[in-house]
């Protein structure tokens, strides 16, 4: 984007700020070209003062609805001294919504959020908080901002404005709930979420949970179920295993029967009329648990012996990938410039979410345990939102002409999942499946070097083979890339095709040695059968 088209953009979303139409990417975006631009600020504080003398000096805040029961009627006499006390207040505010806008800008640079001047009611404690990733909270109990596990959560009113967290009710109930989100809590069998995403977890014991909706209330009937709530917009609700009542509000909704969901069914809410459409259940939108207990997926390729493997579960931190095999080669995640979260749900558990080259997003691991002989086998589940150029799973490769021991990810721009090698010819050894890879649908992916043959699987099938030698590596390159392909230093991605993943990757494993065809199948087969 040139100079000419920041400025357009800048403008739009100016314009736009002041009107309440920004959504939570615009506000992101509006937020960096402050936080990056002081002649940009500038110009924001001029168009808030000169929009506020406008307001006040043409009568425009009769059109400001927090005024409109203190304005005279219409056949009383004009009082000057008061509307220009009217239009000093609006000064006022006006230079208060600067200082608070430039205070949340300057709060995001640092990745830690403003505490309000005022805390919050608190009443009896109805809650404790579990698991926590990266979370940032405006206030919280005690007044910090990062609360650890184990807190204990009063009632009252919360914002999270970063990460992940895994809240139990006092009776019972998981509540995983994703940053952006504003929710009360109202009691140990219910909460209010005004904005955010909240999959809860009911045991028997707790049935009857209930959750408040901009536009109605979900009473749980003994489910696992999942609410995304927009105040003012339309709010949905997907039940993942159960069954739940929803009483609706709103101006059509009045009087009406309640909704009745079960298990695989999703409406949504509207909320204005309160009156509920139907819609396809969306079990890939939500994170449903925090769990750090072994999975039978995540045991079986430990019993395979790999000599890295990353579940993609995060750790607290949520700027490490952990490497739960023997050697604990962690992966640093580099964030760029991530306009939502980049936990999600995986096919095993959670995964690392990446948004191609306009986000930026990719981990290291500096150095791992390579493959010393001639076999050496990759595999993982991955889900494409697109196909960007050379989109990288995960490399050992450096630039265009540097080959290290593997290349992993799909093809130039046509988009095949493929993989490289180098023999010890010095030859580049590639397959490729016949296909672009189909996108928003999870794949099991593998490849194999078996000192012979360079094989390369999709959702347990064989789609491409090729003859290959001895295995070779460059010492020169030490480093595994996630998500990308780094340069010949391994500080920054190469420049030449940016090589970034736009989409869900999990259960990353490499081994050292050839996996059969047989075990690829089965990797395959017990990741669809629904493990989480």
């Amino acid at each position: 984007m040139n100079d000419r088209d920041e400025n357009r953009r800048f403008e739009s979303l100016l314009g736009r700020l002041l009107e309440g139409g920004l959504n939570d990417e615009d506000r992101l975006e509006f937020g960096r070209f402050l936080e990056h631009d002081p002649s940009r600020r500038f110009q924001y504080l001029d168009y808030c003062q000169m929009h506020g003398l406008l307001r006040a000096e043409h009568g425009l805040l009769s059109s400001w609805q927090e005024f409109d029961e203190e304005l005279p009627p219409l056949n009383a006499p004009r009082q000057k001294p008061a509307w220009r006390g009217l239009r000093s207040l609006v000064g006022v505010g006006v230079a208060a919504a600067v200082v608070a806008v430039l205070a949340a800008v300057v709060a995001r640079s640092s990745r830690i959020p403003p505490a309000t001047s005022t805390p919050p009611f608190r009443g009896d404690v109805v809650a404790r908080l579990q698991k926590q990733v990266d979370a940032r909270f405006l206030y919280v109990p005690a007044g910090e901002a990062a609360p650890p596990a184990g807190t204990a959560m009063p009632q009252g009113a919360y914002e999270l404005c970063r990460g992940i967290i895994e809240l139990q009710s006092e009776s019972g109930v998981v509540l995983t709930l994703e940053a952006p989100a504003s929710f009360t809590l109202l009691d140990r069998q219910g909460v209010r979420i005004d904005r955010g995403r909240v999959a809860a977890h009911v045991p028997r014991q707790a049935t009857g949970f209930r959750v408040e909706i901009p536009n109605g209330t979900v009473i749980d009937l003994g489910t696992d179920f999942a609410v995304d709530a927009v105040q003012g917009e339309k709010s949905e609700v997907h039940v993942f295993n159960g069954k739940v009542q929803i009483n609706l509000s709103g101006s059509k909704a009045r009087g009406a029967s309640p909704l009745h969901l079960t298990t695989g069914e999703a409406a949504s809410i509207d909320y204005a009329t309160g009156m509920p459409s139907g819609i396809d259940l969306d079990e890939q939108r939500f994170l449903r648990n925090l769990a750090s207990t072994p999975r039978t997926y995540t045991q079986r390729v430990l019993e395979l012996q790999p000599a890295v493997y990353y579940p993609m579960e995060p750790a607290s931190d949520g700027a490490t990938l952990r490497d739960v095999a023997f050697h604990r080669a962690d992966a640093k995640i580099f964030f760029g410039e991530p306009r939502k979260s980049v936990w999600a749900a995986g096919k095993v558990g959670l995964a690392l979410e990446l948004g191609g080259p306009a986000q930026r997003t990719y981990a290291v691991a500096p150095e791992y345990p390579q493959a010393e002989g001639d076999e050496l086998s990759v595999a993982a589940w991955v889900m494409a939102e697109s196909r960007p150029r050379w989109g990288s799973i995960a490399k050992n490769w450096a630039g265009s002409d540097q080959w290290g021991q593997f290349h992993f990810g799909l093809h130039y721009d046509s988009g095949e999942l493929e993989a490289h090698i180098q023999d010890s010819s010095g030859q580049e050894i590639m397959v490729k499946d016949s296909a672009p890879i189909p996108l928003r649908v999870w794949h099991h992916v593998a490849f194999v070097a078996d000192g012979k043959t360079l094989h390369l699987y999709r959702n347990g099938e064989e789609v491409d083979g090729k003859p290959s030698r001895q295995l070779r590596r460059d010492p020169r390159i030490k480093a595994l890339a996630i998500g990308t392909k780094l340069n010949l230093k391994a500080d920054a991605p190469d420049s030449h095709d940016y090589n970034m993943w736009d989409g869900r990757l999990d259960e990353l494993a490499i081994f050292n040695h050839a996996l059969t065809p047989r075990q690829v199948r089965e990797l395959f087969e017990l990741g669809s059968v629904g493990v989480r």
